[in-house]
């Protein structure tokens, strides 16, 4: 009655063109040089860390990990943390990498210090070997682009592939040949602080996103330009228990296969040259000492031929996980269970020659995690083109106009439209434009987190940004008025000034550190006095516009529902030409086109909230005995896919091409779309699709497919999707792919909620001939 198939992923050829000469003579040369590699400078090869500081002043203490923490929770300034490193004393480990007891180097942003540890490993090495220098080119590199979340928000790989590209050639010309991107982890939680570096909550969008930069960063360029990529964090960090970050994860087989494993088998398929494995415990195993993430599942079940690195430190952490009874244990059961690379806890380097001897490691375990990470150093040229360091060649590359156009251009294309009764885009009327918040004018927070490679004194404010493009006669004056603290010392200047303006834009959201790592929040509502403030604007009677800088879906029914209120312009961390972006969209110069790639709950307390959830026996309603709560809506604030525009779409005749079809056929759909408003917009064609009735409880509605196109006024646009039968599959709980006939529901709209329905027939396997 239906199709299954015993072996869970399928395999495919990665897509990175080397042919098969130059893979053997790859695999060969890199098996000459390990034949003449000690026992010491495999292991180095397999150990990767950062440089370290040290006082470099008499009865002056260099706490580090107390310095990051006081600056990401505000209470201490970037400026006084820099200032505290200018009296430290750097160590870029050349001793080690001399010796060959280090084969990689993590998060060095200074190009002169990597031109410096490369030219030891290059010149003063036994061997030669060159390092592999990574960093977290996740948005950017010099030049600062949206966020992994805001660009999923785009649904538009151009721009993801733009991000992409810019970032690795800066990255490339400054030395750096590793990045460490793209993050893949589905995040369903907006309590979790490394939402904001995630592509949502859809696992079919997450895939797309996966392929797009693992091709561009790793595609060569003419010139030899190109990265290795890491598809990161291997796997469901995203589903840590209560939205808290490094928390554990339990989860069944069905949602690891069906939601969490495919954006990593898309990078894969990408040929993705590196895995991080994740911090977090999955069932009760920390991935990274978890044989069957990391080679059954990885390497056997999606093919996987590149590295595996862990998350700083996470090797040592299994030990506070209570999984292994010391670190020598730790790094034995992780090199053993397929971690290559260990980064920054330096356990390998300290355990591993002794679990040689014991015999607890075969030196043939070392040899083939050695062999992979060096097979990547030659694939990426690094014996042959080796990188010299060009100070006028960078200076003419790092945040050129060309790049920061590009980001503009981006920014702009992630902002989403939450609300609008009318009042934006800004009428040209309009002669006096107040801006109020300290948001608007803090360049770290337009910045936003994961952001290490920028520098905020090129970052473009939204006052900045308004007076760039606002017509000749009009004034833009800011006043800070409030904050994320409950300071409300300002409000009266800040209320007095708005009733003297023409239009108003409010600047609310979250500060840079408020999201990211280790960023986790229970209350989702806008932090300190902004709720208050805002409530209080909206009395004035101006029309008011609220943009959001935030790295997470916020709890802000109180915007949407206050009709003083006019607009709300979700505008998350959109990098070094924020300003310059979301002013264009305030002044209708572009028309926003974002879509939501997570959705918005009511309250903290719904979360995780996400659009494909299962039906259950009793669905929200109105009569009392369904599932839901009783304080706030069924329906969520904002859903998945959901943005507005300046214009209007109407959609018509949803009609299915292929009513019955086989499971060797495709699904074919197509929709009519028409401009019905009067001006140019781009509108993103949406596609779901239900299983009806399943051996399993399916998601109510599923992405399988979207289109964003472009109509000018009473323009009209046949979208047509076309999906493999294949792709209406699930797995079960035993990590078994599943192709079941029946009924489908097929949905196609402007988002997750809003959207025409039509149904069809898959035929069973008896059928098709």
């Amino acid at each position: 009655m239906e199709k299954t198939e015993n072996r869970n992923m399928e395999v495919k050829t990665g897509s990175v063109k080397t042919d098969s000469i130059q893979k053997d003579n790859i695999k060969t040369r890199a098996r000459d040089l390990l034949s003449r590699m000690t026992l010491e400078e495999k292991i180095g090869q397999l150990s990767q860390a950062g440089s370290t500081m040290a006082s470099a002043l008499p009865g002056f203490e260099a706490d580090i990990g107390s310095w990051v923490t006081e600056m990401m929770e505000g209470r201490l300034s970037k400026e006084e943390f820099e200032r505290r490193l200018s009296m430290c004393r750097e160590d870029l480990r050349e001793e080690e990498i001399r010796s060959g007891r280090l084969g990689s180097f993590v998060n060095l942003y200074d190009d002169e210090k990597v031109a410096k540890v490369q030219k030891t490993a290059i010149q003063e090495s036994r061997l030669h070997i060159p390092l592999l220098i990574g960093v977290d080119v996740i948005r950017g590199y010099r030049t600062i682009f949206p966020t992994p979340l805001a660009q999923s928000c785009s649904f538009d790989m151009d721009v993801v592939r733009t991000c992409a590209q810019t970032g690795k050639r800066e990255a490339w010309v400054s030395g750096v040949n590793w990045v460490f991107g793209p993050m893949l982890d589905i995040a369903r939680d907006a309590r979790w602080g490394r939402i904001v570096e995630s592509p949502g909550e859809d696992p079919y969008l997450a895939g797309q996103i996966a392929a797009a930069q693992v091709k561009t960063f790793q595609e060569p360029e003419e010139d030899g330009c190109r990265v290795a990529a890491t598809a990161k964090h291997f796997v469901a960090y995203g589903a840590v228990s209560g939205g808290q970050d490094y928390n554990t994860v339990d989860l069944s087989k069905k949602i690891l296969y069906d939601i969490y494993l495919p954006p990593f088998k898309k990078a894969v398929d990408a040929g993705v040259s590196a895995v991080m494995s994740a911090f977090h415990d999955l069932d009760g195993v920390p991935c990274t000492m978890s044989r069957e993430l990391l080679t059954d599942i990885l390497r056997g079940e999606m093919g996987f031929d590149g590295f595996v690195v862990s998350d700083a430190e996470a090797v040592k952490q299994c030990v506070v996980h209570g999984t292994a009874r010391d670190e020598k244990e730790a790094a034995a059961l992780c090199l053993l269970a397929g971690g290559d690379m260990d980064m920054s806890s330096l356990d390998y380097i300290q355990y591993l020659p002794q679990l040689v001897e014991e015999g607890r490691v075969k030196e043939e375990d070392i040899d083939r995690a050695c062999l992979r990470v060096l097979e990547k150093k030659f694939e990426y040229g690094l014996f042959d083109n080796v990188w010299q360091y060009d100070e006028e060649k960078i200076r003419k590359t790092v945040l050129c106009d060309a790049h920061r156009k590009a980001a503009r251009e981006a920014g702009k294309r992630c902002a989403v439209l939450l609300k609008n009764d009318g009042i934006l885009p800004i009428s040209r009327e309009i002669k006096n434009i107040l801006v109020l918040g300290a948001l608007s004018e803090d360049k770290e927070a337009l910045m936003g987190p994961w952001s290490f490679t920028g520098n905020k004194e090129y970052q473009v404010t939204i006052t900045e940004g308004l007076r760039n493009y606002v017509p000749e006669g009009v004034s833009v004056t800011w006043v800070r008025g409030f904050d994320v603290s409950e300071d409300e010392t300002d409000f009266e200047e800040a209320l007095e000034a708005a009733r003297q303006a023409d239009f108003i834009v409010a600047v609310a959201g979250e500060t840079a550190f408020m999201s990211g790592e280790a960023s986790s929040r229970a209350d989702l509502h806008l932090a300190g006095s902004q709720e208050r403030f805002l409530k209080r604007l909206a009395g004035c009677g101006k029309p008011t516009a609220v943009v959001l800088i935030n790295g997470r879906p916020l709890a802000i029914g109180p915007l949407k529902e206050n009709p003083g209120i006019g607009a709300i312009l979700e505008a998350w961390h959109l990098g070094t030409e924020a300003g310059n972006a979301i002013a264009e969209i305030l002044l209708g110069l572009y028309n926003p086109s974002g879509r939501l790639s997570v959705t918005f709950a009511n309250e903290g307390g719904q979360e995780p909230m996400y659009y494909n959830h299962p039906n259950t026996g009793k669905p929200g309603g109105s009569f009392k005995f369904t599932s839901k709560y009783q304080d706030v809506p069924i329906r969520p604030l904002y859903p998945f896919g959901y943005g507005l525009s300046y214009t209007t779409f109407d959609y018509r005749d949803l009609v299915v091409d292929t009513p019955v079809f086989s499971a060797e056929e495709e699904l074919k759909v197509h929709v009519t779309v028409e401009n019905t408003g009067d001006r140019f917009g781009e509108e993103t064609v949406q596609l779901y699709v239900h299983d009806v009735t399943a051996s399993l409880a399916r998601p109510v509605k599923e992405l399988k497919g979207f289109r964003k196109i472009g109509l000018r006024p009473g323009e009209t646009s046949v979208v047509e999707f076309s999906v493999p039968a294949e792709e209406l599959g699930f797995y079960d709980n035993q990590g078994r792919r599943r192709l079941e006939p029946g009924t489908f529901e097929v949905f196609a709209g402007r988002n997750s909620e809003d959207a025409l329905m039509v149904s069809c027939e898959m035929r069973k396997p008896s059928e098709n001939n």
